[in-house]
């Protein structure tokens, strides 16, 4: 993958993950905000904890980083996915797990596309 589809990946996983913070907060009464910064996307929570989202260009990967601990992911082209790189699954199900775990939400859920 050249650096122009990497940062296009990286694009298209903020804006997804952008659009599951508006349905959270919408639909589980949640204070949460989304904050860019360069290669960088916070998800702020009610309890002042963060989701971090940090792209790696050097090494074409995306790094997710909270309390309950950080993951690096890189984009498999075979199933058309971003991937944790120590086995753990696909990006979504892992900031899901995050996310959960900050909100103590259990019900907490993917908006559907």
């Amino acid at each position: 993958m050249n650096e122009t589809q990497y940062l296009q990946k990286i694009e298209d996983a903020f804006e997804w993950v952008e659009s599951q913070v508006d349905h959270w907060a919408g639909s589980y009464d949640l204070d949460l905000e989304s904050t860019r910064t360069g290669p960088v996307l916070e998800v702020e929570f009610e309890s002042g904890q963060k989701i971090i989202l940090n792209a790696q260009a050097p090494t074409q990967q995306l790094w997710l980083a909270s309390v309950e601990g950080a993951h690096h992911f890189v984009w498999q082209s075979e199933q058309q996915a971003w991937l944790d790189t120590r086995g753990h699954g696909p990006f979504p199900q892992v900031l899901l797990g995050h996310a959960k775990s900050i909100t103590g939400l259990t019900r907490l859920a993917f908006l559907e596309e």
